[in-house]
């Protein structure tokens, strides 16, 4: 008999629900949630306050204040 998948749910992703955003991990969407991650990716990319970052993707902004701090525009 398969297992069935339980539905895991924080309690950011359901405040984020609330707003309307729904993710859908069938097609890779995954919402980031860790403040080290976020950081570590935005120290490794290198980025200079003259560069111009383009951000691709929904999300909660958690990325995009992070980039902003970092970069120009």
């Amino acid at each position: 008999m398969p297992k069935e998948k339980t539905v895991k749910k924080s309690r950011q992703h359901q405040a984020v629900q609330k707003q309307g955003i729904n993710f859908n991990k069938d097609f890779g969407q995954h919402i980031l949630k860790n403040p080290l991650i976020v950081t570590s990716m935005v120290e490794k990319a290198a980025l200079r306050t003259t560069d111009v970052v383009l951000e691709v993707g929904p999300g909660t902004g958690n990325m995009t204040v992070k980039l902003l701090e970092k970069t120009k525009k």
